[in-house]
């Protein structure tokens, strides 16, 4: 069965899942930064997907956790580095 590059996937999470994400949750693409080396680790959290769900399902998480932190820490933007990435991304 054919599936995704990961090429693929993330062209697909930064141009379309990710937005949307972004609209429902109330932020703006200023307020949450994903820097580009991680995106890797975004797509491949358990290895081989053929499709793009659990990629869709982990940036809802992290966009979640992002827009809670703005809210309650009152800071005005998120960004998702290494040093941070563990407490945005599911550990499995």
């Amino acid at each position: 069965m054919p599936s995704y590059t990961d090429e693929q996937k993330i062209v697909i999470a930064k141009q379309y899942i990710l937005p949307r994400l972004l609209t429902e949750a109330g932020l703006t693409p200023q307020q949450f930064v994903i820097q580009d080396q991680l995106w890797i680790r975004m797509v491949r959290p358990l290895g081989y997907d053929a499709g793009i769900r659990t990629l869709e399902r982990t940036l809802q998480g992290a966009v979640r956790k992002a827009a809670r932190e703005i809210v309650e820490k009152q800071v005005p933007q998120v960004t998702i580095t290494d040093q941070n990435v563990n407490a945005f991304l599911p550990q499995y």
